[in-house]
């Protein structure tokens, strides 16, 4: 590229916000290119912080007219300075090589620009990544496209990037404030067991949530100490960190042990997981509760249908639809296998991300292990003044059907039917349990306070 000065149309898109009293606004953004080829962006931030994100569009002429396309994210995530982060208001910079990733790419004076956003803080974009090896380091970024890959310019990101799954965190957004929606199972679902009873549910907050089940090494990355270990260490890092419980996630500390006082609305133990990682980001991670579970999981899909679209089958073991979304008992070459010394193309669970994702990006949301959820169990999740059918969660003991101290499963795992990997399938469990088929992802509520 070839570029010696430009004036750039500078752009601030920002939702109203609901909890600043004033919009974050970009103004007076600039480009130039050194002789190295390096660039350089400012612009002004005014009003209030925000998160930043850039792009870069070339023009081009169609039917007489000058249109603007942008030239990819994977050709500007390399961007450095005061882009993808929260960025404090004044006159800010940000640098970017293109001929690390976009080589070869000449343009005419006048042909590019830099697209400037600013992001409202209760309106943060689209992915969120935590890099769980550096305290308080996180990126965010607007789409799947921009997500840094493994190689600079590189399409691909999620997949092709091997530190989503051990030393960063990789969270999508959800949208789902005022959202209703159908929970749980129509009568003549496949399979459906009777505390499934379809029902219409309201969600309160936007939130983000794993793109992945939680690792064996990002586990590592937050907990070193921690006494837990996976039962399949062999290839481990990047498989389902399992073997852990509900307690020692949220409550304790190396310990299986409950401790009520760090039941929810309480902060999790500041030992525990959940509280080391939130230690570790400053940010607000828990369990999902199994409405924004089972939100996230359908992908916008209804009953009877998995999370990408296609039909849950009338077949209990093999359904052909279910194959290629994730691990469960038809698809895992060890069958029942509970060997530790199992690689994942032998038995037990799988690489996360192995399979298809679902519509709204997410992987393994239908099987390889089951998912720990903040509520405790209940029996009927529609009664009871809708208390389970919201987030936040159901965190009380007193309501009808509910166990003593149970807790929600849900995805189904490596060693279950293709009926128990459905959207809205429950399980009852307790807390202090720790097995080789039960892991957990986490969520954050969006948006930076």
């Amino acid at each position: 590229m070839n570029i010696k000065k430009m004036t750039v149309a500078a752009l601030a898109a920002a939702t109203t916000a609901t909890l600043m009293a004033t919009v974050p606004e970009v103004s007076g953004t600039t480009m130039t290119q050194a002789a190295n080829r390096l660039v350089t962006i400012t612009y002004t931030l005014t009003d209030a912080p925000a998160v930043v994100t850039l792009d870069v569009q070339t023009n081009y002429t169609e039917n007489g007219t000058t249109k603007w396309a942008s030239i990819g994210g994977e050709a500007v995530w390399n961007a450095m300075g005061d882009v993808w982060q929260r960025v404090e208001t004044g006159l800010r910079t940000i640098t970017w090589h293109p001929d690390h990733s976009w080589p070869d790419h000449k343009i005419a004076d006048g042909g590019a620009r830099a697209v400037v956003t600013a992001w409202a803080l209760d309106n943060t974009p689209n992915y969120m990544v935590v890099d769980l090896a550096v305290n308080n380091t996180v990126r965010y970024y607007p789409s799947v496209d921009f997500l840094p890959g493994s190689e600079m310019g590189q399409k691909g990101a999620v997949t092709n990037n091997a530190s989503y799954k051990t030393s960063k965190l990789l969270m999508r957004k959800i949208m789902a404030r005022g959202v209703e929606w159908t929970m749980g199972s129509a009568a003549g679902e496949t399979l459906r067991n009777a505390n499934e009873t379809a029902h219409v549910v309201t969600l309160t907050n936007n939130y983000y949530i794993g793109v992945f089940e939680m690792t064996q090494a990002q586990w590592k990355n937050v907990a070193p100490s921690s006494s837990a270990a996976a039962r399949f260490p062999v290839d481990g890092a990047m498989r389902p960190m399992e073997q852990v419980s509900y307690n020692e996630i949220r409550n304790n500390a190396n310990s299986t042990a409950v401790n009520a006082s760090y039941n929810w609305p309480a902060a999790p133990n500041p030992n525990s997981f959940l509280g080391l990682l939130r230690a570790k980001t400053g940010l607000d991670f828990d369990l999902p509760s199994e409405a924004q579970w089972e939100f996230a999981a359908r992908a916008g899909n209804g009953s009877g249908f998995w999370n990408d679209g296609s039909a849950v089958m009338n077949l209990h073991w093999d359904d052909t639809n279910m194959m290629r979304l994730g691990r469960f008992k038809t698809n895992n070459p060890g069958g029942d296998a509970t060997t530790a010394t199992f690689a994942p193309t032998a038995g037990g669970t799988a690489i996360v991300g192995s399979y298809a994702p679902s519509d709204w990006g997410l992987y393994d949301m239908h099987g390889n292990v089951f998912e720990w959820c903040l509520d405790f169990f209940e029996a009927n999740i529609t009664g009871n003044g809708g208390k389970v059918n919201i987030d936040p969660a159901n965190s009380t003991k007193t309501l009808s059907g509910a166990t003593v101290s149970d807790r929600v499963l849900r995805s189904g795992n490596y060693r279950d039917t293709a009926t128990s990997c459905r959207s809205a399938n429950r399980v009852s469990f307790g807390p202090e349990n720790r097995t080789h088929h039960t892991g957990f992802r986490v969520i954050c509520t969006a948006g930076l306070r």
